[in-house]
């Protein structure tokens, strides 16, 4: 699939000026288009450099050389060991800023992914409804995918009045959607600040049979509080992460 993909986005453009560029600009370029287009989806992952030098008209130092250009224009991601995959687009930093996870320079932050799996309406008792003060739910649940080496699981709780015809939209009209822009743009929900907590325990069944999991396994539950104006509350997340994960960073205000 990919290299067809390929073959075709070069095909097309064989005879336009950008064959005066370097060749490993035409091929990034390519792929750019191709990722741009949605020929290419979110979260791909690509055939091993050496696979692309066998079947694209291009040696392996000039693949080598494309694929390092996308990753810095943000449009892949690049991990040792593991592939070369297409980049989420760029998302508001409202949306993302809770999941901030160091690598192991200590200084620079690992690419987060999310896919929307469920849209429910629910009526389950906990520290949601409690800080909502409404049972009648509305949950969205998201999987997170931290560098394609980690994986948790989110669940976005709001108050089902707030958010009439939530439950009409398909999950899959979510996916690579700004889910908090969203609320604001169709609900009028805007989250003016967040109140986090950490705290380690078991995870939730529900959790650990989603990830392929041992029950009882002990993991990070990430609990995120959010206020509308004058501090209504408006919003409850939270995030379940098994061990072994990169740190998540806590505490920092972002614009």
């Amino acid at each position: 699939m990919v290299f067809s993909v390929l073959a075709t986005v070069l095909e097309d453009r064989a005879h336009s000026s950008v064959q005066r560029l370097p060749k490993y600009l035409q091929l990034s370029d390519a792929i750019a288009r191709a990722i741009l287009q949605g020929r290419l989806k979110t979260g791909e992952k690509l055939p091993p450099e050496s696979e692309l030098a066998r079947v694209l008209p291009a040696s392996l130092g000039t693949i080598q050389r494309a694929l390092n250009n996308l990753a810095e224009r943000g449009l892949l991601v690049r991990r040792h060991g593991h592939g070369t995959f297409v980049a989420e687009p760029a998302m508001a930093p409202q949306d993302l800023w809770h999941f901030r996870f160091l690598a192991d320079d200590g200084r620079s932050l690992l690419p987060v992914y999310t896919q929307v799996g469920s849209i429910d309406a629910v009526r389950r008792p906990g520290p949601w409804s409690d800080f909502l003060g409404t049972k009648d739910l509305i949950v969205v649940t998201r999987r997170i995918d931290v560098d394609h080496a980690h994986t948790g699981i989110s669940e976005l709780y709001l108050p089902e009045a707030r958010v009439p015809g939530l439950l009409k939209v398909r999950p899959k009209d979510l996916e690579n959607v700004n889910i908090r822009a969203f609320l604001a743009d169709r609900f009028g929900i805007a989250t003016e600040r967040v109140r986090e907590m950490a705290a380690c325990g078991p995870l939730p069944e529900t959790v650990t049979a989603a990830l392929g999991l041992a029950p009882d396994l002990a993991g990070l539950a990430y609990h995120m509080e959010g206020f509308a104006h004058r501090d209504r509350p408006i919003s409850y997340q939270t995030a379940w992460f098994p061990p072994g994960g990169p740190r998540l960073v806590l505490g920092e205000k972002h614009e």
